[in-house]
């Protein structure tokens, strides 16, 4: 039961039925329904992860009123607090909430190629409609979130610092990830060249489950869960969406012998998401775009895999296992990938 020192600070009117939503790994999220009909969304921002939530909070009311001056996507509003701020802290939590549209939805996976080929022309344009404004203004909410380096040199200290027993537990992924180093090299080359690789403001957390779509509107769609918004390299987005969306099963799924990546929907990324930003990518960017998943898939895999060596200190579990069986899952996403491309197509251009 939510504290009524909470629901009370954010004026909300009383309440009919709380809902937990369950499929973020960071933040806990409910779907508060009042007895005069309006619903909210009330959220307890994870601060070990997010440091400096009010930043985030920031980027979004930039964000926010951007798309309101150009008639792009309209953003649910934030609801501040009776004393007109835009987070409550209590008992060492902070919170946040917001409007909640109803009559939407937030599939979990891609049921058909066409809803790959919408949610991903839906991220392009949310990136291509920021791109008038300067990088600067926005708060980089996790430094260094999607920088394949940093996030090697992390796993390589977990793997210092684990167990024995985890260690031996997980001796074929800890292979998997330095046969896989490849990755590492070329995102430093891309890094390291940014005329041929500039910044571009992305969401950096595109699956599918962070579109909302209406149930009674197949043209309208809104992009939610921004805390990840922030400058970064072409391959981010696009890579997020080949990671969630090709394959036919989830990253929680432990039927990995059942995975297969469905081609057609990699497709259908690749060409919504070109047309929403071909014209704000350089050739470069271009050349390399099938990259991009490979790169993302295989920065998640040593993620869940350094998460499991550190003790499950960082995504959410529901038993011991889970972070060695979602990076499993990942690495056999990435094998399929690359099976996939080194059959159809050229991926990496050579420096």
């Amino acid at each position: 039961m939510l504290d009524k020192a909470i629901t009370n600070q954010f004026n909300i009117p009383p309440i009919k039925t709380v809902k937990p939503l369950s499929t973020g790994l960071i933040n806990n999220s409910y779907a508060i329904e009042c007895e005069n009909g309006e619903t909210v969304l009330l959220q307890q921002i994870n601060t070990s992860i997010f440091l400096q939530p009010q930043d985030i909070q920031s980027n979004y009311r930039i964000i926010f009123e951007h798309f309101n001056r150009k008639g792009s996507y309209q953003l649910p509003k934030i609801h501040q607090t009776v004393d007109g701020k835009d987070l409550f802290e209590y008992n060492g939590a902070t919170w946040r909430c917001f409007e909640f549209f109803q009559n939407t939805y937030s599939p979990l996976i891609a049921n058909t190629p066409e809803e790959a080929y919408i949610v991903a022309k839906c991220f392009g344009k949310f990136s291509a409609d920021l791109s008038s404004i300067e990088a600067k203004k926005l708060h980089y909410i996790l430094p260094g979130f999607h920088n394949l380096n940093m996030r090697f040199q992390q796993f390589e200290t977990a793997l210092q610092n684990t167990s024995k027993q985890r260690k031996q537990d997980a001796e074929e992924l800890i292979q998997l990830a330095y046969d896989n180093h490849q990755y590492v090299k070329r995102y430093d080359y891309i890094s390291q060249n940014p005329d041929k690789f500039p910044l571009h403001i992305l969401h950096q957390d595109c699956k599918i489950a962070n579109i909302l779509f209406w149930k009674n509107d197949t043209e309208r769609l809104c992009p939610i869960d921004l805390d990840t918004t922030q400058p970064g390299l072409f391959f981010s987005d696009i890579g997020d969406m080949v990671r969630s969306m090709t394959p036919n099963i989830s990253e929680n799924d432990t039927h990995i012998e059942q995975m297969e990546l469905r081609t057609e929907f990699y497709d259908a990324i690749k060409k919504g998401y070109l047309e929403a930003m071909n014209d704000y990518l350089t050739p470069d960017e271009k050349e390399d775009i099938d990259l991009s998943g490979n790169i993302i898939i295989y920065m998640q895999a040593i993620r869940f895999l350094t998460d499991y060596l550190n003790g499950d200190i960082y995504y959410k579990t529901t038993y011991p296992q889970q972070n060695k069986n979602r990076a499993e899952n990942q690495f056999k996403l990435l094998e399929l990938l690359q099976a996939y491309q080194n059959k159809n197509v050229p991926v990496v251009a050579q420096n």
